[in-house]
C-alpha cells in the first residue's frame, strides 16, 4: 500500500512540475518565434499575478533541487495512518516562529514516515489565507477511531526548559522514529528549528540520505531548504491574492522597493514586547532611502510594519509613489481576543509575507517574520539591507 502510494504520489509531483515547465517553455518559443508577441510577453512578465509568479518559483526550485533532493519523497506519506501534527491552539509565536515549527515537524514526519498535518486555529484557522499545494496537510480528525494513541509535544514556553531541552536531544541524537513508534499521532507544538538537528541525527542516516540525494551535507540547514518547502506546503487564498496582487500591479514598471518596519510596543500593537531601541526605526530607514534612491529613477515603495504610525510615516514620505495592504495590524499570537476583526488581521499579515517574496531591493527589521519572507526572493541576498536598532545603522544583508 505505501509502496502504491509512492509510487503515485512521485507521478503526481511530476506530473505538476512537468505542467509548469511546459507553460514556461511555450511561452519562450513564442517569445522568440514572433517578434510581436515578444513585446507581449516583456510586459507579461512584468504584470504577473501572484500564482503565475509562484508557478515560476516552483519551475526554478526543481531547476535547482531537481538534481540533488528526490523531491518525489517530499509528498509520499499524504496517506500513511500514522500522523505527525503541528499544533497551534494558543501562544504559538509570530508568523516566523510558527514558520520555523511548521517547517520543522514537516520534515519529522517525513523522516518517520507518518501523514503530516496541520491543525493551527489560532488567531484563526489557517485555511483562511493558506491552503496546502503540492503536500495535503489538511488536518482530519479521527473521529471513528477512538483508540489511537497519542504523544503530546510542547516545546514553545521557553520555561522550564526541560521539554525543550530533552526534544532538542531527542531530535539530535537519538533514535526518535523508535521511541514514538508506539504512537498513532505525534502533536507537537514548537518554534525550534528542529529541521537541521533531525538531518544530521546518526540514526537516521540512512533515510536522510534517501531523501536528501545528492544534496551537500554542508548546506543541509533551515535556511536553505525554507524556500522550496514552504512552496511545497502552502498556496494562497484568494483573499491573500487579491490583497497582493493590487501591491503587484501597482509596482508595475517600478523598481519595488519595501520595508518591513518592526517597532515592538506601540498604540497599534500595545499587548507586544517593548524593544526600547526601536522608537526611531522609520526616521532612519527614510533617511538611509533618500541617499539609497539616487540609483533609481522609477522606485516604488510597499511598506509594512507592527506600527500605524510608522505606516503613515511612510505614505506620507513617499505620497505618490507608496503603498501598504489596507487592513487590521495584527501581531498574530499577541493580539486583541475581543476583536471583531482578527481574521482580517491575519489575512493581511500573510498577504505582507507575500509581498515581502516579491521585492527587487528589500530594507527590514531584524524579525523572523520578514526574514523567512526574503528567503522566498529569488534573489534573496540581492539589494538586501538590515536595520540595527542598537547602533542605529543600516548595513547590508
Amino acid at each position: 500500500m505505501l509502496h502504491k502510494c509512492a509510487v503515485l504520489c512521485r507521478k503526481r509531483v511530476t506530473w505538476i512540475l512537468v505542467v509548469i515547465a511546459s507553460s514556461v517553455i511555450i511561452f519562450s518559443l513564442v517569445f522568440i518565434t514572433n517578434p510581436k508577441a515578444r513585446i507581449q510577453s516583456i510586459v507579461s512578465t512584468k504584470q504577473r499575478s501572484l500564482l503565475e509568479r509562484n508557478n515560476e518559483r516552483l519551475v526554478l526550485l526543481n531547476r535547482k533541487y531537481g538534481t540533488l533532493l528526490n523531491l518525489s519523497e517530499f509528498i509520499t506519506n499524504s496517506s500513511a495512518e500514522k500522523a505527525m501534527i503541528y499544533s497551534c491552539k494558543s501562544f504559538c509565536g509570530g508568523w516566523g516562529d510558527r514558520l520555523r515549527g511548521i517547517t520543522s515537524v514537516y520534515i519529522l514526519a517525513l523522516l518517520t514516515h507518518r501523514r503530516f498535518m496541520i491543525d493551527m486555529n489560532y488567531p484563526c484557522q489557517i485555511a483562511q489565507a493558506l491552503e496546502p499545494n503540492l503536500v495535503n496537510w489538511t488536518y482530519i480528525q479521527h473521529t471513528s477511531l477512538k483508540n489511537r494513541t497519542r504523544l503530546l509535544i510542547n516545546t514553545v514556553p521557553s520555561w522550564p526548559a526541560t521539554a525543550r531541552t530533552i526534544m532538542a536531544n531527542t531530535v539530535k541524537s537519538e533514535d526518535f522514529v523508535k521511541q514514538w513508534s508506539a504512537y498513532d499521532e505525534v502533536w507537537i507544538s514548537t518554534n525550534s528549528d528542529y529541521m537541521t538537528s533531525a538531518l544530521h541525527n546518526p540514526y537516521l542516516s540512512s533515510r536522510t540520505r534517501t531523501l536528501l540525494g545528492r544534496f551537500p551535507r554542508t548546506q543541509v540547514k533551515m535556511q536553505t531548504l525554507f524556500a522550496l518547502l514552504f512552496e511545497f506546503l502552502f498556496k494562497p487564498t484568494l483573499p491573500v491574492q487579491i490583497r497582493v496582487n493590487s501591491i503587484l500591479a501597482a509596482a508595475y514598471h517600478h523598481h519595488l522597493i519595501c520595508l518591513h518596519i518592526r517597532i515592538g510596543k506601540n498604540p497599534t500593537n500595545p499587548l507586544d514586547y517593548a524593544f526600547t531601541t526601536r522608537g526611531n526605526t522609520t526616521q532612519h530607514m527614510l533617511n538611509f532611502l533618500d541617499m539609497y534612491l539616487l540609483n533609481y529613477s522609477s522606485p516604488f515603495f510597499f511598506v509594512t510594519s507592527d506600527s500605524g504610525q510608522a505606516i503613515s510615516d511612510v505614505l506620507h514620505h513617499f505620497p505618490n509613489s507608496s503603498m501598504t495592504i489596507a487592513g487590521p495590524i495584527l501581531h498574530i499570537d499577541r493580539f486583541d481576543r475581543k476583536s471583531s476583526t482578527i481574521c482580517d488581521g491575519f489575512i493581511k499579515a500573510i498577504a505582507d509575507f507575500y509581498v515581502l517574496g516579491e521585492c527587487q531591493t528589500s530594507l527590514l527589521s531584524r524579525s523572523g517574520f520578514s526574514s523567512w519572507a526574503n528567503h522566498r526572493r529569488l534573489k534573496p541576498n540581492e539589494n538586501l539591507y538590515y536595520y540595527f536598532d542598537k547602533i542605529k545603522t543600516v548595513q547590508k544583508g
